[in-house]
């Protein structure tokens, strides 16, 4: 942990664009028997109602006013096929963006509580909201999320996650505002109150709309021993470690897990150290996730209902930690509907991973339509995968030592990152409403992926 707290780690969150025309799908369920995912049959009903027919991304919702700026020192990219543009500059600490519509866009500033309004590609001058926030560590304003995105209406519901002091107390709490369409968020109506101490760090904060309209949000462990982190004999559930499935209005929606005596019908997966991304695969609506280990081992991961991560006991593969330490999946508290599953790739080495997005667009080209990119907090890369053709996990394409789905070297790390020096570290990852990719960065500024080369260098003059 001791490399890890030398720099403030930011969970960043927006909205899941869904966009265009409905495709159909394939969906997939766990076998309980392997703790594999396989392929259903049909997408006529799900009982979980987990996948539902999802839409693709159009790049014909954008004027395209985003402005390039100048960058003298601008992120590396490895393909020259596409570029990278910075569109935006001069936040504060920002955490999360989410697009309203077009080129409008609501992005969360984490310490001052601030939430600024992007209209037209500009940064409005003045925030239309600012919250009281406790914003020492990971604490601060987290999360945003926009319901009602692919409606005709201008209103718009977006929700807000923040650590508030509450009588001394430390609370992490979703609240939900209206978007009148004027420049105005109304309301401010609580409706998930969740613990926020020992903390400060492990907050999560990331939310978002699922294609099932529900709200999704991820907390951290927040230095606790619980069941939630498998302690057997440690205390009942108690919202830490967990990612939650709720209705708009917080309540929940009878999600898979149960347990004698305690309500787990807000839980969708547990055992979770911490997360700073999740993200919905456009094609088969199936949820994945980012998670943080102490220094090493973080992960991706493929979230099922009931998903059981497997913190405290398990980072990486489980084979690892049965070697070193004994530990199986009879040691883990498996409540009923609850898996353990490996993650589908893993850093020995903790970079620091933030957001997850599943490009939702073929503006970029075939090689990276509803592929994967991840960001970090740490060194301020990009990393990309190819998702496999089951879409059960990720194909690495025959890269020398990565058959463990381990980067357990700088060989192996560079093989799977695309762009690097995004100052101050990656927070957010988006599919714009163009079809383009946009990259949020702690230092203040917005980036996107477009295609074409990178010009070259002005001339100097005298």
């Amino acid at each position: 942990m001791e490399r890890k707290q030398t720099i403030i780690f930011f969970l960043t969150a927006a909205a899941l664009l869904i966009i265009g025309q409905s495709i159909a799908l394939s969906i997939w369920e766990v076998d309980q028997n392997k703790n594999t995912l396989v392929q259903k049959a049909s997408l006529s009903q799900d009982e979980n109602n987990n996948v539902i027919p999802v839409q693709l991304s159009s790049s014909n919702n954008s004027t395209n006013a985003f402005q390039v700026l100048p960058d003298p020192s601008p992120p590396t990219l490895s393909d020259p096929n596409i570029r990278v543009e910075k569109v935006l500059a001069g936040l504060e600490s920002p955490t999360s963006m989410a697009f309203l519509d077009g080129d409008d866009m609501i992005i969360t500033q984490k310490d001052n509580g601030m939430v600024r309004l992007v209209l037209n590609g500009v940064l409005q001058p003045q925030p239309i909201l600012q919250v009281p926030v406790l914003n020492n560590s990971e604490r601060g304003l987290l999360g945003v999320a926009i319901a009602n995105t692919t409606s005709d209406s201008a209103t718009k519901t977006v929700f807000l996650y923040y650590t508030e002091p509450v009588g001394g107390e430390a609370r992490n709490r979703i609240y939900r505002y209206e978007w009148d369409g004027m420049n105005n968020l109304a309301g401010g109506r609580l409706i998930l109150d969740l613990p926020g101490e020992p903390g400060p760090n492990h907050n999560g904060g990331k939310v978002q709309i699922g294609p099932d309209g529900m709200l999704y949000t991820v907390k951290g462990d927040l230095n606790r021993d619980g069941m939630l982190q498998n302690f057997r004999d440690g205390p009942p559930p108690d919202d830490t470690s967990v990612i939650l499935r709720v209705d708009q209005n917080g309540n929940g929606v009878g999600n898979v897990l149960s347990a004698m005596g305690v309500d787990l019908s807000k839980y969708y997966a547990y055992g979770i150290r911490n997360s700073f991304g999740f993200d919905f695969d456009p094609l088969t609506g199936i949820l994945w996730d980012t998670e943080n280990g102490p220094t090493d081992y973080d992960e991706i991961n493929i979230v099922l209902p009931g998903f059981n991560s497997g913190w405290q006991r398990v980072m990486g593969p489980i084979a690892i930690a049965q070697e070193d330490r004994g530990i199986t999946t009879e040691d883990l508290v498996l409540f009923q509907g609850s898996h353990y599953a490996d993650p589908v790739f893993s850093w020995l080495r903790s970079e620091g991973v933030t957001d997850l997005e599943i490009f939702n667009s073929t503006s970029l080209g075939e090689k990276y339509a509803y592929n994967m990119f991840v960001g970090d907090i740490n060194n301020g890369n990009l990393y990309f995968f190819t998702i496999n053709s089951n879409r059960s996990g990720l194909d690495l394409g025959g890269i020398p030592g990565l058959e463990d789905l381990v980067a357990t070297n700088a060989e192996e790390l560079n093989a799977v990152i695309l762009g690097r020096g995004f100052s101050g570290g990656i927070t957010d990852i988006e599919t714009g409403p163009d079809g383009y990719l946009y990259i949020l960065t702690l230092s203040g500024d917005l980036y996107r992926l477009v295609p074409g080369t990178t010009p070259p260098p002005a001339p100097s003059t005298l």
